[in-house]
């Protein structure tokens, strides 16, 4: 059962050049692929998910969930996919939603909750997630994982087609704040971008 009714948007339109171009969602570790394992993690928080990808495989439609292509250009990156996002839960009725990178799928199983949580009491438009990193406490943001208020689309979709990519630079035009979160074993935002970051995946999970 989902924590909160809110939709959430898997962002998995890379183009995984770090992996020869193959797609990360059906990447297997054991026998799951980390789609099976963001899937898992996220549909415990949101009530309504769907898929952003730019891949017209026939995998993504065995999960039955909407399949959504970038409404803006080709590849632009994280932010087409965020934009994309806001389009859909917006048209579907929501003025927020939350995002989540395919390939990262140890983020914490409390995610949306405090996202949304931090949200109401500081009215943020965004609110991002971060983790602490090593002894020294020192914070890294992790600005595909954000909860977002939809009504941010038009101003998103204008910078987009001025060439603005880069998600912190757009962000800074409006109200933001952001949630730590930490983990003693892993970073919850570990990022598999490369098969020797499948190699520590394992063996985190063996570990744990």
């Amino acid at each position: 059962m989902c924590d909160i009714n809110l939709p959430s948007v898997i962002l998995a339109g890379g183009r995984s050049q770090r992996m020869n171009c193959k797609d990360k969602s059906f990447l297997e570790v054991g026998d799951k692929t980390l789609l099976d394992l963001t899937l898992e993690r996220l549909q415990l928080q949101s009530c309504r998910v769907a898929i952003n990808t730019n891949s017209y495989s026939s995998k993504y439609k065995r999960y039955g969930l909407p399949i959504l292509h970038d409404h803006v250009g080709a590849f632009f990156g994280p932010l087409a996919g965020i934009l994309t996002a806001m389009k859909w839960a917006g048209d579907v009725g929501y003025e927020k939603v939350i995002t989540v990178a395919v390939d990262t799928p140890l983020f914490p199983e409390n995610l949306l909750k405090e996202l949304y949580k931090k949200m109401g009491e500081s009215n943020s438009d965004i609110v991002f997630a971060e983790s602490l990193k090593d002894h020294k406490q020192k914070k890294h943001l992790h600005p595909v994982f954000g909860l977002w208020k939809t009504y941010l689309h038009d101003d998103l979709k204008k910078e987009l087609e001025k060439g603005v990519r880069k998600v912190t630079l757009w962000s800074e035009k409006h109200k933001t704040s952001s949630v730590s979160f930490a983990n003693d074993l892993i970073d919850p935002f570990f990022n598999i971008n490369t098969p020797d970051d499948i190699k520590v995946f394992k063996e985190y999970l063996i570990k744990k």
